[in-house]
């Protein structure tokens, strides 16, 4: 009779927890929603102008070098951002959102830029 109690008390905790709650040591994920999207920021940059002078620069190495930056400025190591990664890869509930999120940014962003009249300037 006591284990079925014990197992009881148990089983309800567990059903009780928030499934959504992110653990210690994990970044939350609206900062890490912010430093993906610096990371896509920074790819783009290698894509669009170091991939140009590929001849005379490491490209696999200043992208290092420009994530390094991004991680410096949120203040999150390598390290942490790797397990956050991992840890949200495993969760595909969160990441869906986190991306579904991150492509509406950038849709946000791309007309943002379309609507800059410097930018749709015609020569």
């Amino acid at each position: 009779m006591r284990r079925c109690i014990c197992f009881s008390v148990l089983f309800f905790v567990m059903s009780c927890t928030n499934k959504d709650s992110i653990p210690r040591g994990i970044i939350p994920k609206d900062k890490m929603e912010k430093i993906l999207w610096d990371m896509i920021l920074a790819d783009q940059f290698t894509i669009q102008f170091l991939l140009k002078d590929s001849a005379r620069i490491n490209t696999k190495m200043e992208t290092m070098k420009l994530y390094a930056e991004v991680f410096q400025i949120h203040h999150v190591s390598k390290e942490e951002f790797q397990k956050s990664f991992s840890y949200y890869l495993s969760r595909p509930d969160i990441t869906k959102t986190m991306f579904d999120s991150l492509f509406a940014h950038s849709n946000r962003y791309r007309e943002e830029l379309y609507k800059r009249p410097d930018l749709n300037k015609t020569k």
